[in-house]
């Protein structure tokens, strides 16, 4: 868009400046026009550059919700299901930033899991079009993006995602993440999966608290 508006200016600026050697009088009048468009032009690639103006996406209770998620937690991360030393909880910290104008927000994770650092990255949105809450889901185990869609029934205190996943030896796999405020300084991320005969089986659950 300011592309194409920062083009239109100038060929219009073009055509005034060639018209001065022809015509002196109408010159004045068109190079007002010329400039009052190119005034018109600049505004509209602030307001786009600024998150403000007519085609500026909407910025919706959910997105407040959100931005409750920037900080610094730690991480406390439970493999369910599990026996022997694959049971033993693993430890992290997780920062949340506030990114784009407040549409996104970006979580950075730093865990260590059975001996090895593993570093996480997630980006959380609502998508006011389709009214839905977005996540991605990236980790340095896998070289998959988890693109994951959620839904809340209770004004953003639990929302339910589901998405697609590909695991090795198994093909495309539907994963599911619950997330789940107990206040505003805690919270859980519990990932499932459904079992063969379709009852949803949990095997991971992260419990954040923000540090003070």
């Amino acid at each position: 868009m300011g592309v194409v508006a920062g083009v239109g200016a100038g060929f219009v600026l073009s055509v005034v400046l060639g018209a001065i050697v022809m015509i002196a009088g109408p010159t004045l009048a068109a190079h007002g026009a010329a400039t009052r468009l190119s005034e018109r032009a600049a505004g509209d690639n602030r307001a786009q550059a600024t998150g403000h103006g007519g085609n500026a996406a909407q910025m919706d209770a959910q997105h407040a919700g959100l931005e409750k998620l920037a900080g610094e937690f730690d991480r406390v991360v439970k493999f369910v299901g599990q026996t022997g030393a694959t049971a033993a909880p693993s430890t992290g910290t997780s920062k949340f930033s506030v990114v784009l104008g407040g549409r996104f927000i970006l979580e950075e994770s730093h865990d260590v899991v059975f001996g090895r650092p593993v570093e996480g990255l997630r980006i959380y949105g609502y998508n006011d079009a389709t009214k839905q809450y977005e996540m991605a889901r990236m980790y340095t185990m896998s070289n998959a993006i988890t693109l994951m869609k959620g839904t809340s029934d209770d004004g953003g205190k639990t929302v339910d995602y589901a998405g697609d996943t590909m695991t090795t030896g198994m093909g495309k796999v539907v994963m599911h993440a619950t997330l789940r405020w107990m206040s505003d300084d805690e919270f859980s991320v519990t990932m499932s999966t459904a079992s063969a005969d379709g009852k949803e089986t949990p095997f991971q659950e992260t419990i954040y608290t923000r540090k003070k």
